[in-house]
């Protein structure tokens, strides 16, 4: 019993001298993909979008990080966490009506009412919107302003 004993010290020096080396070393960078923290303004027809959302497409899906928020009184806001990387972005902005249904084909033989898109197709599904994201420290913004 006396023996374990005197090698407790020594357990404790490896494991003190083991946790400084690791935190000497580091786990790698802590962004290595240089991600941006994106934040700005979304207005449709003049008037902030009260509610929906933004989604950021890498032009080149091989190589790029997609990301997005929510829109909340007409902001939104991406943490560093979960940026953009240097590159260029396509931009779909959604805002969904729920007062207003529309009928949609479901599985063969079935129709489902869904919320019907307050943003033109234009700024979404065949978006013509556009982000390059430079390489820099710091945030981006980024404000949309929707005919």
């Amino acid at each position: 019993m006396r023996h374990c004993q005197d090698c407790l010290p020594f357990v404790v020096r490896c494991f003190v001298i083991s946790a400084l080396l690791l935190s000497a070393s580091g786990c790698g960078e802590p962004n290595p993909l240089g991600r941006r923290a994106v934040h700005g303004n979304v207005t449709f027809q003049g008037q902030p979008v009260d509610y929906g959302g933004i989604q950021f497409m890498p032009e080149d899906l091989q190589r790029g990080v997609s990301s997005g928020a929510m829109i909340e009184g007409g902001r939104y806001q991406i943490k560093t966490t979960d940026g953009l990387p240097p590159g260029n972005y396509k931009v779909m902005i959604t805002s969904a009506d729920q007062k207003q249904k529309e009928i949609v084909d479901g599985p063969p033989g079935e129709e489902r009412s869904v919320a019907r898109e307050r943003i033109p197709k234009k700024y979404n599904l065949q978006t013509e919107l556009k982000l390059e994201v430079p390489k820099a420290r710091g945030s981006q913004e980024a404000n949309f302003n929707l005919e």
